[in-house]
């Protein structure tokens, strides 16, 4: 699953474990309603202020916010938009994401 969505089922857990509402996350985060519902409903990407914002309300890491409920699959997914248009975009998006699973290690250690 992705970590994004891992993010919104993890805080849906917390609001119901904890007897909150999503208008009570929307106040605690100083935003509308409607942006909840749009997060919730995945109509509108997750932005990491707002998994930053998550964490601190639920005093969940962003770690363990971006973890998936299924143990045998911890693995991150990258959405990435756009196209690669050459050889050398090619290379550069694989090291990018080298360099950032290897950061992932080092934050797991």
């Amino acid at each position: 699953m992705r970590s994004d969505l891992n993010t919104i089922e993890h805080v849906r857990k917390w609001l119901a474990d904890n007897n909150k509402t999503q208008v009570w996350l929307a106040a605690e985060m100083d935003s509308a309603p409607s942006l909840i519902s749009q997060l919730f409903s995945g109509s509108r990407k997750l932005q990491p202020g707002h998994i930053e914002r998550f964490s601190e309300i639920t005093g969940m890491t962003i770690s363990e916010l971006a973890s998936s409920s299924n143990e045998s699959s911890n693995n991150l997914v990258y959405s990435l938009r756009g196209h690669i248009s050459n050889e050398n975009s090619e290379r550069a998006l694989r090291q990018l994401l080298l360099d950032a699973e290897h950061f992932v290690q080092l934050l797991n250690k």
